[in-house]
C-alpha cells in the first residue's frame, strides 16, 4: 500500500511538473534584469500562424496573418503599459510566436487556438540577455469566463470577432511571465 502511494504522488509531482510554464534563461551572470522592474520595448515579433483542419477558405471574417501579428503587438504593448513595464528606451523584446488557429466543424467557428513562442531580451547593442519560452499552450480563462467561451465553442459561436479576446489573454500571459524575469 505504502509503496503504491509513493508511486502515485511520484506520478503526481512529474503530471504537475509537465505543465509547468515557462523556463528562464540567462546568457548575461548577474543579469541586469529586475523582476517586476525592468523596462522593455518590442523590437520584433515573428508570427507564424498556421491552421487546423476543417478550414472555409472561402471565409474571410479572419484576420490575416498580417494583422494577427499586429493585433499581438498591440496587446503585448498595452500590457507591458498596463504593468508598468514599457519604455521606448527599455531592452528590446524579440518575440517568435507560433499561432494555430483551430476551426470548428464548417471552418466558420473557432475552437480554442494552440500556441508556442520564444521571447528574448536584448540590450541596446542587441546582445542576448534573457530568454524564456512556453510549449505548446491553449488559452485558459478564469472560472466562469472558461465556462462561457466554451459554451460559445461549444454552440459554434465562438467566431472572428471572439479572436482577438484569445489573443489579448496569450499577450497578457506573456507579459506576465516576463514580468517574473530577473532576479
Amino acid at each position: 500500500m505504502q509503496k503504491t502511494t509513493m508511486i502515485l504522488a511520484t506520478l503526481i509531482a512529474l503530471i504537475f511538473t509537465g505543465c509547468g510554464g515557462s523556463m528562464y534563461r540567462y546568457d548575461v551572470n548577474p543579469t541586469p534584469l529586475k523582476k517586476g522592474q525592468t523596462k522593455y520595448v518590442l523590437h520584433n515579433v515573428n508570427l507564424a500562424l498556421s491552421h487546423g483542419h476543417g478550414r472555409n477558405l472561402g471565409n474571410n471574417t479572419f484576420a490575416s496573418e498580417e494583422e494577427l501579428k499586429k493585433s499581438f503587438e498591440s496587446f503585448i504593448t498595452q500590457s507591458l503599459k498596463e504593468k508598468d513595464l514599457f519604455a521606448e528606451n527599455g531592452f528590446k523584446l524579440d518575440i517568435d510566436l507560433n499561432y494555430t488557429r483551430k476551426y470548428n466543424y464548417g471552418g466558420n467557428a473557432l475552437n480554442k487556438p494552440e500556441f508556442f513562442y520564444t521571447v528574448k531580451v536584448l540590450d541596446t547593442n542587441n546582445k542576448l540577455l534573457a530568454s524564456f519560452s512556453i510549449p505548446k499552450s491553449t488559452t485558459k480563462y478564469s472560472y466562469f469566463k472558461e465556462i462561457a467561451v466554451n459554451t460559445e465553442i461549444g454552440l459554434f459561436k465562438w467566431n472572428a470577432e471572439d479572436e482577438p479576446q484569445d489573443i489579448e489573454l496569450i499577450s497578457k500571459t506573456l507579459v506576465k511571465e516576463l514580468n517574473e524575469l530577473g532576479d
